[in-house]
Parts: C-alpha cells; sequence; structure tokens
C-alpha cells in the first residue's frame, strides 16, 4: 500500500509541475538587455516603491529613467510585461517576464 501511495504523490506532483505559460520551460526565452536591477512601482504621493509579494502590479516602473512597463496577463507570481519600442532587447509581439514581488525581469518571450 505504501508503495502505491507514493506512486500516486509522484503523479500528481509531477502534474502540478507541469503548466502552459510562457515563461515555464520556454527554450525560447531570451535574455532580456539593459534592464534595471528590478523594477519599482508607483506608491502613495507618487514616490516609487519596492515590490511586495502578491498580486502583479501594473505599471511597473524603471528607476533609472522612469520607463513604465504595462501588464498584459500574470500568473504565479509572473507578469507579462508590454514595454516601449526598442526597450530591454523586446521585439514587436514579445513581452518581458518579471518576477511580480522582486521587480526582477526574468527574459523575454514571444507568448
Amino acid at each position: 500500500m505504501t508503495r502505491r501511495a507514493l506512486l500516486a504523490a509522484i503523479a500528481i506532483l509531477s502534474g502540478c509541475a507541469t503548466s502552459h505559460h510562457a515563461w515555464h520551460g520556454n527554450p525560447a526565452m531570451q535574455p532580456a538587455i539593459d534592464v534595471p536591477t528590478h523594477f519599482l512601482v508607483p506608491g502613495r504621493g507618487g514616490k516609487m516603491e519596492e515590490p511586495a509579494p502578491g498580486q502583479c502590479r501594473n505599471p511597473m516602473i524603471d528607476p533609472r529613467d522612469g520607463t513604465r512597463i504595462t501588464l498584459q496577463q500574470s500568473s504565479e507570481g509572473r507578469g507579462l510585461y508590454r514595454v516601449p519600442a526598442g526597450r530591454y532587447g523586446v521585439r514587436p509581439g514579445e513581452l518581458l517576464v518579471v518576477e511580480c514581488g522582486t521587480g526582477r525581469v526574468i527574459g523575454v518571450v514571444k507568448p
């Protein structure tokens, strides 16, 4: 009975690891270029704040020059953001993948 329980647990956990999101195991993910160490989020009184765990924020802001990136979709604490043309190595039809709780860039994908 223990062997069956173990096999069932492995099967369940394997299913949880599978996902169809653009950032999971996507061999087409490319590195981003010239990104900040992390993006910030708008706070109260117009001040920029560090991102916090929870929902992805919109917009996120490059603290170096104020460039705003716009959330298109999010899941599992990561967001796909549209960026201004020519920024961060993102080409037309691609989006920047950002870890929402830290503001760190993960890469560039074509969803």
